[in-house]
């Protein structure tokens, strides 16, 4: 892990358009990564962490790899495949990373310099707190007593006097407003997925590990856009986790995740038999109760006398 690659990507990214799934995948690149900015973690392993579909993982790395934020290199382990080697771009990481440090500097230091002075403000229009007006306190001595006012720490340039009552306004509005936007976008959020899409996620049968359902809910609407209807997709779950329940595999990391099932190869479409005495495969012997003959592994004929025409002989059936 290099916590100095990890600080530059938290510093450079976010500022230069790198939000979301592809901000988490550099953050999660850069503390498996050396001082180099060299790692090799696999693509199944990204997407069991961060909780994200497999074809959200890729695209975010093919995106962040033609802006210049990393490179791949396809790795071979024998006659085999193995996890991509990532070069993230340390330079250009460090030197975006030290801009947005000295904007930050350049800053405070603006705000410092152009800090104001109770000299400036108007005695009149302050509101002194209890205490200090029972101490005698006003804030034209506060220069010659060499005591700080709750003016003087006042760090923003942009507010001229805490006690103006348009700023107060303006900023108790928006105080307001932030408070009352949360809990609306929370409630807008749940009441866009639709009601065959809860349906499907409560079927669905439960893994471990990630399984995001907003990448699920995402893929579900691309599969409705192609003319996919929702009733085919709610029958491919039911099917899945009848499947996967026949096997024994419902809450373990074998259940493919949501957004995967309902993604492009559209799984949901796949018939997820549950093997019954009915449509298991017959065997060579149970064949044979009725079969004259079975075909080889190599074309020929086998011929062969089973139980059921050794009896018909001996009944006499079979008589030149």
């Amino acid at each position: 892990m290099s916590s100095k690659i990890l600080g530059n990507v938290w510093d450079a990214c976010a500022a230069h358009d790198v939000k979301g799934a592809k901000l988490m995948i550099m953050a999660r690149l850069a503390d498996y990564s050396n001082d180099d900015g060299v790692c090799y973690p696999s693509v199944e392993t990204i997407c069991r962490q961060l909780g994200l579909g497999e074809s959200t993982v890729r695209t975010a790395i093919a995106e962040l790899e033609s802006s210049g934020w990393l490179r791949r290199e396809s790795r071979r382990k024998g006659n085999r495949n193995t996890s991509n080697l990532y070069h993230l771009n340390a330079d250009r990481l460090e030197a975006l990373a030290r801009i947005e440090k000295d904007k930050v500097a350049a800053l405070k230091k603006q705000r410092r310099t152009n800090g104001f002075h109770p000299s400036e403000s108007d005695p009149s229009k302050s509101e002194p707190s209890d205490s200090v007006c029972s101490n005698g306190f006003h804030p034209s001595d506060s220069d010659k007593n060499g005591v700080f006012t709750r003016q003087n720490l006042t760090p923003d340039p942009q507010v001229n006097s805490k006690h103006d009552p348009q700023v107060n306004s303006k900023q108790e509005s928006q105080d307001i407003g932030a408070r009352g936007k949360a809990p609306s976008e929370n409630r807008s959020s749940k009441e866009n997925y639709s009601n065959e899409f809860e349906q499907a996620w409560q079927a669905y049968p439960k893994r471990s590990g990630g399984n995001n359902k907003l990448s699920a809910f995402k893929a579900w609407n691309a599969r409705i856009k192609q003319g996919v209807k929702p009733e085919t997709m709610l029958e491919g779950v039911k099917r899945y986790a009848a499947f996967m329940a026949s096997e024994g595999k419902i809450g373990t990391s074998f259940v493919k995740q949501a957004a995967t099932f309902f993604g492009p190869d559209k799984h949901f479409d796949e018939a997820w038999l549950v093997e019954t005495p009915a449509n298991r495969p017959s065997t060579r012997q149970e064949q044979s109760r009725y079969e004259w003959y079975a075909k080889s592994d190599d074309g020929s004929a086998e011929v062969f006398i089973n139980q059921s025409a050794i009896d018909r002989m001996n009944r006499g059936g079979y008589r030149p």
